[in-house]
């Protein structure tokens, strides 16, 4: 059965990714500066605005 399609709605979102098992998903800092270089590159792609961030060494959170 096909998924359902998302509903765009104006207003913020919170987006929250954990690792599998809670495991590590940045190993050092330098993984942090290359995810964060790569969402810069996603949201002038798709034009999405990034209002905060919090990135920790397991998950992390954004405010999109």
């Amino acid at each position: 059965m096909a998924r359902r399609p998302r509903l765009d709605m104006a207003g913020f979102h919170h987006i929250v990714n954990r690792g599998v098992a809670r495991d590590y998903v940045y190993k050092c800092d330098e993984d942090k500066d290359k995810y964060l270089e790569i969402l810069c590159k996603a949201c002038k792609t798709y034009k999405v605005n990034v209002h905060d961030y919090c990135l920790m060494d397991n998950h992390y959170h954004l405010l999109v």
